[in-house]
């Protein structure tokens, strides 16, 4: 095998991972909507239980605040008996009614908090005790779809070992040009040539050059699309 074989050979196991990766990552069409029902009932579960801990610690944060009206009420409680004129003391009322209307506001949200918390917890304790029924109803009709990308799984070992020693085998240069075209061509950095053209553009090639091509010496471009071209002797 030249290098020109193994190059080609090389991408041809690297297209392959890439699809086999993307079929094995792509739910069977049937499968979609009860895959999609499943992942938002996990979602949902998620949501939920960020949620409750973010009430939590709203309804602490809430509790503390209405501690420090509290006593910041019995501070201005003090203040009011021991004033000494009615511009005081009427200063001193206000402040105490925009405490009360504070404290009001606090104990309502502190409230709220306290029956969403307490919903929240009943309704987080039945979606836990029900998953585990629904993920093992989930993966039993996902169960040949899991088998197909075990499969799939097996495939992909094999042809990475295959790139693996590929690449170990082709010199620095050659294969560091290689992975240059394939960013740059799309993934198709080396072509075969069909009836005497570049398979990539259809541009005519060379006579001299199907003669390199070949003897299967040495890399050879396409004039026009720069791509490496291949002669597969077997096919043509």
């Amino acid at each position: 095998m030249n290098v020109l074989d193994q190059l080609y050979r090389l991408q041809d196991r690297l297209r392959f991972v890439l699809s086999r990766q993307k079929e094995r990552e792509t739910i069977p069409a049937e499968l979609v909507e009860v895959d999609g029902a499943y992942k938002e009932k996990v979602e949902t579960l998620n949501q939920l239980r960020a949620r409750l801990v973010e009430a939590e610690r709203e309804c602490r944060r809430a509790e503390a605040e209405l501690t420090d009206l509290r006593e910041k009420h019995k501070k201005y409680q003090t203040q009011l008996r021991n004033v000494q004129s009615s511009r005081e003391y009427g200063a001193v009322l206000n402040e105490i009614d925009g405490v009360d209307r504070l404290i009001r506001t606090t104990e309502d949200r502190v409230l709220a908090l306290e029956e969403e918390i307490e919903g929240a917890r009943k309704d987080l304790t039945q979606r836990q005790e029900s998953l585990p029924v629904e993920t093992e109803e989930h993966e039993d009709k996902l169960k040949d779809w899991r088998v197909a990308q075990r499969g799939i799984d097996e495939e992909l070992a094999s042809a990475q070992e295959e790139i693996t020693r590929l690449e170990a085998e082709i010199a620095p240069r050659e294969r560091a040009e290689f992975r240059r075209l394939m960013e740059k061509k799309g993934g198709l950095a080396i072509v075969k040539v069909v009836g005497g053209s570049c398979s990539a553009c259809h541009v005519k090639i060379r006579p001299a050059a199907i003669q390199t091509l070949k003897a299967g010496r040495e890399i050879t471009y396409c004039d026009s699309c720069k791509r490496i071209l291949y002669y597969d002797h077997q096919g043509s």
